[in-house]
């Protein structure tokens, strides 16, 4: 897919990995519609993109948990940008914890976020895109192999990927194209101040060139996953 003048939608918009990919897209001439939780950094987002890169951009900030606020999001951008051409669903969250000591609250937000996110996201992006359009979801290799520092991580991520093949099947006549990227750690904040040996971790910029790939792939092409993580730690 040509990347300039694409509209596309990226949530989880401010965080290392999103950050690095809203860059490279702006770079590329693309025209984004971005979201985060907090507005402020949003704006600030907006405001770099459109300084360093005279990027179209549309920025708010939207719960993704929250369908009126999603469904008001995706009309806007499209009010702005017309059809949709990809959706990237990089919103999500890790809360590490025994199963026996973690609160139903804590569940419900670990699967809201990383679940309920893409699946309120992806309901709703189809009704403002067309044939070729295609949606990419953030896995996780830890929905692959499961540890147990995060299990409840785990369960979330392996659901990503299981509804990703779902919605490939239920949108493939329409010529909507679903993949989910798996990649292992990654060098940003999403670890908090967990101890990690990030000399060992993929850096956002490997992220980047995976959706990059993916999104430039030829249209006869459907990529259903791509598992990928440092060579350090295979």
């Amino acid at each position: 897919m040509e990347l300039r003048k694409r509209a596309i939608v990226i949530t989880g918009a401010t965080g290392g990995m999103g950050q690095d990919l809203c860059r490279a897209l702006a770079g590329e001439g693309a025209r984004l519609a971005v979201c985060g939780g907090q507005k402020e950094k949003v704006a600030l987002l907006q405001q770099n993109l459109e300084k360093e890169f005279q990027a179209e951009v549309y920025g708010d900030s939207v719960d993704v948990t929250k369908e009126e606020q999603v469904e008001k999001f995706l009309k806007e951008a499209y009010r702005r940008f017309g059809v949709l051409h990809a959706l990237i669903n990089l919103a999500g969250l890790s809360i590490p914890g025994q199963i026996m000591d973690t609160d139903e609250e804590v569940y419900d937000k670990l699967m809201d976020v990383n679940v309920k996110g893409i699946f309120l996201m992806s309901k709703h992006f189809v009704t403002y895109t067309g044939e070729g359009a295609q949606v990419i979801n953030m896995g996780s290799m830890a929905g692959r192999r499961v540890n147990a520092n995060a299990p409840l991580y785990c369960m979330a991520k392996a659901a990503v990927n299981t509804m990703s093949q779902g919605m490939a099947m239920q949108l493939a006549e329409r010529k909507i194209r679903v993949t989910t990227l798996n990649p292992g750690g990654v060098d940003t904040p999403f670890w908090g101040d967990r101890p990690v040996k990030r000399e060992k971790l993929l850096q956002p910029q490997d992220i980047t060139n995976m959706v990059l790939f993916v999104l430039e792939t030829d249209p006869r092409v459907a990529i259903h996953s791509i598992d990928f993580e440092s060579v350090q730690m295979v």
